[in-house]
């Protein structure tokens, strides 16, 4: 198999295990309603129908989208697959503006305040530190930001609504260059 077919292939797939999670189904209506006991308990995922479960199985998925290792990450596409000549204008237009659509909510500023800057998280930030400080691993910088902005019940609840967001707008940038990548595939077979 070419090996950009096969980036795009597991990429691909990757996507579709995302839509088949908990938390994609769940996601398919975000309209949340705030679980009063949970948030009182002080869990920054006190959503219905949003577990620590679900939520940890779609990270260590989206990871994979995330982060170049394995290859077939967005940024990978990027450098291996669209930078191609053989790529129509139209699809490679279209992942750039997927790409940058998530970019620009990353970089945006969010209403939470960094503990130890005179400034906001920016969204990108706060989803970096919700990811990498507690659910996909523990980095040892973001752990000490993770555990004091997810245990401060009605604040944490609200910061966990932030981060459903973000986890939305990221599922719905995949599964846009999911079909943009069908696309190039189908292409390629003519």
């Amino acid at each position: 198999m070419n090996i950009h077919v096969q980036t795009l292939s597991l990429f691909n797939e990757r996507v579709e295990k995302l839509r088949r999670s908990g938390l994609a189904q769940r996601m398919a209506d975000p309209h949340y309603t705030l679980d009063y006991e949970r948030m009182m308990r002080r869990e920054w995922l006190a959503w219905d129908g949003v577990t620590e479960t679900t939520v940890d199985a779609f990270v260590l998925n989206i990871r994979l989208l995330r982060e170049p290792r394995d290859g077939f990450s967005i940024d990978q596409l990027a450098k291996k697959v669209y930078a191609l000549e053989s790529i129509p204008a139209d699809l490679r237009s279209g992942f750039v503006e997927q790409r940058q659509r998530w970019h620009e909510h990353t970089d945006r500023p969010s209403v939470f305040e960094h503990p130890d800057e005179d400034r906001n998280f920016t969204n990108g930030e706060l989803f970096d530190v919700l990811m990498y400080g507690g659910i996909a691993h523990a980095n040892h910088d973001k752990v000490r930001m993770f555990h004091a902005l997810t245990t401060q019940g009605a604040y944490s609840a609200i910061i966990g609504a932030s981060f459903l967001s973000s986890l939305q707008l990221f599922m719905e940038v995949l599964q846009a260059i999911h079909d943009i990548n069908v696309k190039v595939l189908k292409h390629w077979s003519c």
